[in-house]
């Protein structure tokens, strides 16, 4: 006896894979273009002119339109690709940052293939293009974060000796001893929760400064906080202004404000037209020397907030000077 599956009745599909396919393009925000090869004149959709930064689509759009919105350095990359692609037959594919129309930086991701004439010459090329810039980010942050780890290890035992001296100079007995020890040790970890937790939590950045020094309770005390505006922060940019902090204290632990017993930090946080400024301002510690080369640390300080916020890391022989300036948004507030 034979079974025999039934057949499908593709009918249906075949009349709304039209549908379906704009439905896949419009869901995905995903652009579809044409490149004629002679004349760089392109078709495209609307979804392509508002990845460019474009409300409404443009008359026309060309080839050299689109090199002008690639960031210079990445500009000679894509093109020469395009050319290999056009002589040889191949495919395009390429990633590149790009300068929307109203000037923000964003990251594309892109593919053409070539549709080729009787003779074997390019004479289109049709593909797609998606912003990828979040994804972008979340692989910069993880990177980032893998780097601070193995940054973080080769600290914690400076850490946890600066820890040790520090609790040893005002122990008055081992029982006491022990118990301060744990709690710094304790505030220390739940430090690293706020780093790598949960990013739904919002804090304002002066609790995150202040969990930061839970951690040196003495150093807390030799850190004036004053708050003359602040907002709380997403988890992401939270999480990244806990890496800056945490490096900073640990360097004013080694070198800085903190290496000696007078020391002392000045923070402030403010909020003016739409931008939370942060003023870390060391004093009283050994003379700075100046930075002949830029470390992990420095780098770290620099890049772990990302594109929100612009960081400046000053060296004065009298203290380390670091000024935040992150801008309030709906993407970081």
């Amino acid at each position: 006896m034979q079974y025999f599956l039934p057949v499908p009745d593709l009918k249906p599909f075949q009349q709304n894979s039209a549908e379906h396919l704009r439905l896949v393009i419009e869901t995905g925000h995903i652009g579809i273009w044409e490149l004629d090869v002679k004349s760089g004149q392109a078709w495209r959709n609307r979804i392509h002119d508002e990845i460019f930064g474009y409300p409404e689509m443009l008359d026309e759009w060309t080839y050299e339109q689109f090199l002008d919105h690639i960031v210079e350095k990445d500009r000679e990359r894509v093109d020469n690709a395009q050319q290999d692609a056009i002589a040889n037959g191949r495919e395009w594919v390429f990633e590149c940052r790009i300068t929307r129309a109203d000037g923000a930086e964003r990251w594309i991701s892109a593919a053409g293939r070539p549709l080729l004439d009787e003779q074997g010459e390019t004479v289109k090329l049709i593909g797609h293009v998606i912003d990828v810039t979040e994804t972008k980010r979340k692989e910069a942050r993880l990177e980032l974060l893998t780097e601070e780890l193995n940054h973080r290890v080769r600290n914690m035992l400076a850490m946890i000796t600066s820890m040790v001296k520090l609790t040893g100079a005002v122990a008055r007995d081992i029982p006491s001893f022990t118990q301060t020890l744990l709690g710094r040790v304790g505030a220390l970890a739940r430090t690293q929760e706020l780093i790598v937790g949960d990013t739904s939590t919002r804090m304002p950045p002066s609790a995150i400064l202040r969990q930061e020094l839970q951690a040196f309770p003495d150093l807390g005390r030799r850190t004036d906080i004053s708050v003359a505006g602040e907002q709380e922060l997403r988890g992401f940019v939270g999480q990244g202004l806990a890496l800056v902090f945490h490096e900073l204290i640990t360097n004013a632990v080694k070198y800085g404000a903190f290496s000696n017993d007078h020391g002392r930090v000045a923070v402030r946080f403010d909020v003016q037209d739409g931008v939370l400024h942060i003023d870390w301002k060391e004093t009283g510690g050994p003379p700075v020397e100046p930075q002949e080369s830029t470390g992990f640390g420095t780098r770290l300080i620099a890049g772990a907030i990302g594109s929100y916020a612009k960081v400046d890391l000053q060296f004065p022989e009298d203290g380390v000077h670091c000024e935040i300036a992150l801008t309030l948004g709906p993407e970081t507030a």
